[in-house]
Parts: structure tokens; C-alpha cells; sequence
């Protein structure tokens, strides 16, 4: 039988905004400090993930993911550049600036942990985090800088680019993405179905929950990003005032689609499904997904 729609409305539910929102603000006053080693660095801070798009969900997703962004410096990619233009570019930015995210990731270390000592941990691969204390939630910081893929460049009055922000793993990976792409995206696309998305979003993301926790599905399998993006590919006229017709219609739409290799994340620019690429839903954990929601639809109880 289908899972009923009482128990659908309470996985729509959000999950700890108010402290989610502390949790930043407090984090926020130290990260932006201007006493901290990278003040001068042109820095802000915002939030991305699920809390960063109102598609958290109580229990699981309680970290509070955190954007540190350095404007001192971009990067670039000129690929889709004549020569001619990349001269031009060149012309205009004839060096890379000394101080690179190797040099902003230093400071950060240094400052976070004269300011919250043994609580910040610098394990990770892609952030640093902070362990949740009382009155704080776990956090990720993301240290960032600008990225610029270039269409166009003649000059910097007459030039065309996608922003987006790039990041580096401790193995020295360099990763491209595009929060403020994904959030817009997600927001139109949340008030071009009546506000219904945010919240199918949050019952897909209570599904997973309850599949890894009844140990049907492997966590880290469906990442919250990925399942936003899944969604957001729906057609508008798919979210309907029916929670459970919904559900429906947005996994027999995904399922019955023309091709999975043309989904893109909400960003619009990443391809959603695709193997070997940081960016990208790997093809096994968006099969297993499905199916993981299928069993537990047919299923229910499960």
C-alpha cells in the first residue's frame, strides 16, 4: 500500500530553523571577523545545503553547511575562448595572484582554532567542521573562491562568463560548483509549483532517512543535493495539492523520463547522473535510490 498522506504531511515538515539560524549568525560574527588573519582578503560567508535552501528535515541533514568565500583572487577557465580573446584576457590578467586557497585554508585553520580550539576538525576532505556543542549545530566551512567560466572576453567591459565558486580537496582536487545558480533555480522552480517542491523534496529526503536507517539503503548513497535536483527536474504541473499523488507523479515522471543523462542538477548546469565526477550522482546510488523509494511505497508499513 501507498504511505499514507498524514504521515507524508509530517515529513514536510522543516527541521531546527531556528537554531539552524543561530547556529550560522553565531558562526557568521567570528568567520567574517576583521580580526581574523584573511579580514583584508575580501571575504563573505553564506549559507548553502539544505538549510541554505529550506529542505532540511528533522534528525538526519542537521549540519549547518557554510560558504567562506574569497574575492581577493578568481579563477578561470578559457576553454570555450578564441585566441584571440584569450590574449585579451591574458592582456588584462597577465599573473595568478600570490595568495591562493592553499594560503586561505592556513589562515582559516589558524583563526578557527584560536577561536573554538579542539572543536574544529580538519579531517575532512572538502571542509573543515565544527562539532555541535549544546547550542550549536555541527557545521561545515567550505573555503571558496571565485570561478569564472569565460564564453567571451574582449575586454572587461565586453565579456561574458559563468560565476560559479571553486573549492580544493586535501588531495588537491580542484571542484567547480554553482550555489547561487541551484538556489535560484530551486526557488523559481518552488514558486512555479504553488510551493509544493520545497516540501516533496523534504518527504523524498525523510524516505531516504528511513531506508538507510532500516538498513535498505547505504548513506551516502543519495546525497540531499542530488535528490534536489532530481525534483527539480519535474515538470511543474507534477506537484499537485495531493501529497501522495505527488510522490507519484514525480517518481513515475523520473522513471518513465526520455533519458536520465539529460537531468541536470538544479544548478542547471551539471550533469545530474553520471559516473566518476565530484559534481555528478553517481548512476548505482541514483538506481538504488529509486528503488530503495519504490520498495518502501509498495512496501509501507515497511
Amino acid at each position: 500500500m501507498a504511505i499514507p498522506e498524514n504521515q507524508l504531511e509530517t515529513w514536510t515538515h522543516i527541521g531546527a530553523a531556528a537554531q539552524s539560524a543561530a547556529t550560522y549568525q553565531s558562526i557568521k560574527g567570528v568567520i567574517e571577523s576583521s580580526n581574523a588573519p584573511y579580514a583584508s582578503r575580501r571575504i563573505d560567508s553564506f549559507l548553502q545545503g539544505s538549510y541554505g535552501n529550506d529542505t532540511n528535515v528533522y534528525g538526519a541533514d542537521s549540519d549547518v553547511d557554510i560558504v567562506l568565500r574569497t574575492k581577493a583572487f578568481f579563477h578561470y577557465n578559457l576553454d570555450s575562448l578564441s585566441e584571440g580573446e584569450k590574449t585579451a584576457f591574458r592582456t588584462v590578467h597577465p599573473t595568478d595572484s600570490k595568495y591562493q586557497l592553499a594560503n586561505f585554508r592556513d589562515d582559516a585553520i589558524k583563526w578557527l582554532y584560536d577561536q573554538y580550539k579542539t572543536d574544529l576538525d580538519t579531517s575532512g576532505k572538502k571542509a573543515l567542521r565544527l562539532k555541535a556543542t549544546d547550542n550549536r549545530r555541527s557545521s561545515d566551512i567550505l573555503l571558496v573562491a571565485p570561478h569564472r567560466k569565460y564564453t567571451r572576453y574582449y575586454s572587461e567591459q565586453d565579456k561574458q562568463c559563468v560565476d560559479g565558486v571553486m573549492f580544493i580537496t586535501t588531495d588537491g582536487t580542484s571542484i567547480i560548483n554553482y550555489p547561487k545558480q541551484h538556489s535560484e533555480n530551486m526557488t523559481w522552480k518552488h514558486q512555479n509549483t504553488e510551493e509544493r517542491l520545497k516540501p516533496t523534496v523534504r518527504i523524498f529526503k525523510n524516505m531516504r532517512n528511513r531506508l538507510i536507517r532500516d538498513g535498505k539503503l547505504k548513506s551516502g548513497s543519495a546525497p540531499s543535493y542530488f535528490i534536489e535536483g532530481m525534483l527539480y527536474n519535474v515538470p511543474a504541473n507534477q506537484f499537485v495539492r495531493s501529497r501522495q499523488a505527488t510522490v507519484e507523479n514525480c517518481w513515475g515522471w523520473i522513471n518513465n523520463c526520455n533519458s536520465h543523462a539529460d537531468l541536470t542538477c538544479a544548478n542547471g548546469i551539471h550533469p545530474l547522473v553520471r559516473d566518476n565526477t565530484h559534481t555528478s550522482w553517481s548512476v548505482q546510488g541514483y538506481i538504488d535510490f529509486l528503488e530503495g523509494v519504490r520498495r518502501l511505497w509498495q512496501g509501507w508499513p515497511f
